[in-house]
């Protein structure tokens, strides 16, 4: 289960990837139906059309993906 995040800006885009950079684990973006992203990829993050939510796709334990949300948690959107 993935959690809706919104990377609307080049800076936004910046931070969201020097924090996904320091998790051991993979992080997916989801974009559409079929297009899968590591979430620690500035090209690829840029390549995707961040104007809409993009579904987070983090696999780790729970206490791992619990403690990386916090940390991205200004970028969440419901």
């Amino acid at each position: 289960m993935g959690v809706k995040v919104l990377l609307d800006s080049v800076d936004k885009v910046r931070d969201f990837i020097d924090i996904t950079r320091s998790a051991p684990y993979d992080i997916d973006l989801i974009s559409g139906r079929n297009t899968y992203l590591d979430a620690k990829s500035l090209l690829g993050v840029l390549s995707c059309d961040c104007r809409k939510p993009l579904l987070l796709d983090i696999h780790a334990e729970m206490e791992e993906r619990e403690a990386l949300l916090l940390k991205l948690e200004k970028y969440v959107v419901a």
